[in-house]
């Protein structure tokens, strides 16, 4: 089976070969399947985003392999070249990478990199930009005279106009205040769901990726620590809090609620589940 992503013995050093060299990444083994949207969580420099630069090909392996499609993106130049219009990456704080003179400019350099038509340039650039939200009367104004939730969604519409067959956010939603983050895990739902697209998000926030993910994949000390869904991840607490991980606030506060004889389920990860239950529960008991 060809998976979207697989690593075999992925490792990478950083100061490979002075006193200082230390392992990003070691020997990590994983398959993350097509159509899949995978969370990867993890403490501050645990690998993560170290794990994710070699998905594309912005880092190379000092040892293993990265297969996408069942390729190794390190067969030769072209191979490499087109992985890159395959994986799309959003860094963290995208809006920073933006630099041309217009927004239209901005979201066709990926598109005009892939040697298309101008015809098919325009075509992309309406369409992602439609996707996330920014206005066609946008398109001519320079990004840097937008505001901060504008300049991510044009960033963001940057890689979905190369169409990449997987699509990859690091901290998606990173300095957005509640309202901004939850249009953003809707919009990263939404386009998973309309192309099918392989997505992986990295995130330090349990709840966004229980909002999101079929599957989590934790890393610690360099390594993949577990992976499974979210009930099989989230529910080793302790595991999770010795790796320097929390499970979301709204699963401890349940914890405690059940600590208290209330007959509440366990495996509640997000606010709005959690405003379920409690809402079906005050109704029982105002009925009663």
């Amino acid at each position: 089976m060809n998976y979207a992503i697989e690593t075999v013995g992925l490792t990478h050093y950083y100061s490979k070969g002075t006193p200082h060299q230390v392992a990003a990444i070691s020997d990590v083994n994983l398959r993350i399947e097509k159509g899949e949207l995978v969370g990867i969580i993890g403490h501050t420099g645990s690998g993560k985003s170290t794990l994710i630069s070699h998905f594309n090909g912005l880092l190379k392996p000092d040892s293993g392999k990265v297969l996408v499609n069942g390729v190794d993106i390190h067969k030769d130049k072209e191979t490499l070249r087109n992985t890159r219009f395959k994986v799309g990456l959003c860094f963290q704080y995208p809006e920073y990478q933006l630099f041309e003179e217009t927004v239209y400019k901005d979201i066709a350099f990926g598109p005009k990199n892939m040697k298309l038509s101008e015809a098919e340039i325009k075509e992309r650039v309406f369409k992602a930009a439609a996707f996330v939200g920014v206005k066609k009367e946008h398109l001519t104004q320079s990004p840097f005279d937008l505001s901060g939730g504008e300049k991510r969604r044009v960033a963001i519409a940057g890689v979905m106009s190369m169409e990449p067959e997987i699509l990859i956010f690091d901290e998606p939603a990173a300095g957005l205040d509640p309202r901004g983050r939850k249009d953003l895990i809707e919009l990263i739902k939404d386009y998973r769901k309309q192309t099918g697209s392989t997505v992986i998000v990295v995130s330090h926030s349990m709840e966004d990726i229980a909002c999101m993910a079929d599957r989590v994949v934790v890393v610690n000390n360099s390594t993949v620590a577990m992976q499974g869904s979210v009930d099989e991840v989230y529910s080793r607490g302790e595991e999770l809090r010795s790796m320097g991980l929390n499970v979301p606030e709204i699963t401890e506060i349940f914890a405690k609620l059940r600590a208290k004889g209330i007959d509440v389920p366990a495996n509640v990860y997000t606010v709005e589940q959690g405003a379920g239950i409690l809402r079906r529960l005050a109704s029982g008991r105002c009925s009663e």
